[in-house]
């Protein structure tokens, strides 16, 4: 198994998958020489850090391969990792883990699509809403995947959204992509997780989802090329709170994962 770079607080590991795992409030590193940040978001998405590890490991074990991986061992309240810059932090000294994070997943990104043409980026979060479903954010908001499907297929929202990319190469159109029987809320629903948005859970009920924010926009194909972006919000309860059952939700995910790419991306990386 390939092993991790740690530099500037963050860990990056190299993969020969074309998929990119990131996950930016995992982390607990608190530097006493950057300043803590006054104002925004600043709590921690517990066990996503290891939750993160977990789905590396169970890509190994599926595959005997490794996902390009950017985990954020920095503490929230010292940069935000998933902010533009003007919002990310307030000393400048937390510039260079930011622009480390980034760097290391636009790095990745050129390989993909050198090594493979496409790919797949998941940023991985928590969420303690009260529903506790799994959200699958793909930049379109509630309002928005709450469309008839005659609405929501416009080109606006294919153009608008984080997978555009997967038209390029999916035999599936945008409907089933995103929340069909092989879109990954499904595929996770069928393994016991219900998901937002799915066949089951087309959207959030309750309006609490969340479609995705700056890491997606900014490496997903809302801005062109052929890695799609999902941000992926993990609920607490019975999936992240004991090793256990982070275990139980990492086969999971990465089993749905790489029936989704085989699927959309017309990629078999299980050997």
């Amino acid at each position: 198994m390939i092993k991790a770079i740690k530099k500037n607080y963050i860990t990056y590991y190299q993969g020969n998958i074309p998929i990119i795992l990131s996950a930016p409030h995992g982390g607990e590193e608190k530097p006493s020489d950057i300043k803590t940040r006054t104002k925004g978001v600043f709590e921690k998405d517990d066990y996503t850090y290891e939750l993160t590890e977990l789905i590396i490991d169970e890509f190994y074990k599926q595959t005997q391969q490794t996902p390009y991986t950017v985990i954020a061992d920095i503490s929230r309240v010292k940069v935000d990792i998933n902010r533009a810059k003007e919002d990310a932090y307030e000393d400048e000294k937390a510039s260079v883990p930011y622009n480390q994070f980034h760097e290391f997943i636009k790095k990745s990104k050129s390989e993909i699509e050198k090594k493979f043409s496409r790919g797949l980026y998941i940023d991985i979060h928590g969420q303690s809403h009260p529903k506790g479903y799994l959200e699958f954010g793909y930049l379109l908001n509630n309002s928005i995947i709450k469309q008839h499907d005659s609405l929501l297929k416009e080109k606006t929202n294919i153009d608008n959204s984080s997978i555009s990319a997967l038209s390029k190469f999916s035999k599936e159109c945008f409907i089933d992509q995103l929340r069909g029987p092989h879109s990954i809320g499904s595929l996770m629903c069928n393994k016991g997780y219900d998901s937002v948005p799915s066949v089951k859970l087309p959207y959030a009920s309750d309006d609490n989802y969340f479609e995705g924010a700056y890491n997606t926009i900014t490496h997903g194909s809302l801005n062109g090329g052929n890695i799609s972006g999902i941000q992926v919000e993990f609920p607490y309860k019975d999936v992240r709170d004991t090793n256990k059952n982070r275990e139980r939700c990492a086969k999971a995910f990465v089993s749905s994962l790489l029936t989704f790419i085989k699927i959309h991306l017309d990629l078999d990386l299980k050997r």
